[in-house]
This record gives structure tokens, sequence and C-alpha cells, in this order.
């Protein structure tokens, strides 16, 4: 069975922040080919150009072997966002011959119609997500195939 994953990072990210931890994205890559033999991992992140932490962090993740889909951050007012949800949507639907399983981080309920979609041509859908920043609706759909991030953190926490 071949398999893919999409990380939605600024949910996971922001959602082990608010945890009070941080992924180890070396470790979470690992993770993944590991304990889901995924053959492709996909990361989708907002980048600010002001930051240049974030070119460094981006080149370690391509060594690491991640399938980078970076998209130029807007601001709007104090507020800034890059919606990387569609390029997500996009890939998953696109590349969908590709793959059997798909592997999926994220909390965000507007993927729910995706999710149930793929599920209909197929495709068997697991979801890592922080469970208290999980849609509820995404917790039903997944039901057995969905794994709490905060449980994984002995594994993927970043050790300063």
């Amino acid at each position: 069975m071949k398999t893919y994953a999409f990380i939605d990072a600024s949910n996971i990210i922001y959602g082990a922040r608010t945890e009070g931890w941080f992924i180890d994205q070396k470790k979470l890559f690992d993770y993944l080919k590991r304990k889901f033999e995924t053959s492709k991992v996909f990361f989708y992140f907002g980048k600010d150009d002001n930051n240049k932490k974030q070119g460094k962090f981006l080149k370690k993740l391509e060594k690491f072997g991640y399938t980078l889909r970076v998209k130029q951050i807007k601001r709007y007012g104090k507020r800034q966002k890059a919606n990387c949800d569609v390029d997500l949507t996009l890939d998953m639907l696109v590349l969908m011959k590709e793959y059997d399983q798909a592997i999926v981080l994220t909390g965000d309920g507007d993927f729910l119609p995706l999710f149930e979609y793929l599920r209909k041509q197929k495709k068997k859908i697991t979801i890592l997500a922080f469970p208290k920043s999980t849609a509820k609706e995404l917790k039903k759909f997944a039901a057995g195939k969905f794994i709490g991030l905060t449980n994984e953190r002995y594994l993927l926490e970043r050790k300063p």
C-alpha cells in the first residue's frame, strides 16, 4: 500500500506550541517513514521573507527529505496568513492516483469534505493532530484512524 503524508505545518507547529512543546521535524519525518512507511511527506508552510531563520529551517527540512510546498505569507493589518490549505487540498486530489493511504497532520475541520470525497474514492485516511484543537467532526470522521499527537510527544518532542 503506497502512503503519502500531508502536513498542515501551521496547524501542527502551533498545536504543539499551545501544549507547551516543540516538534522535532527530523523525528517527525522518521516517525512517519517508520510507522506508516510513507513514500512522500509533503510539508505546507507559510514563509515570511523577513524571517531569516525560516530559510534555514526550510533547508533543513529539505535535507531530511520533506517535499516542501512553501507560500509567501500575506499581511492583513496585524494578522498574517499563508492560506496553504488550498495547496494541500489540490495536491491530495491531483496525486490521488499515486497513493492508497493518506496520513494527514491537521486538526482543521475545513478539510472534512476533502477527506469524505477521498474515502469515497477508496482512499484510507489517517489523521494525526492535537485532540484539544481538532475539530470534533474530524475526530468523528477518523474514528479509529485518529492519532493524538499529544500521546506521541515522547517520540516527537524537540529537546533543547
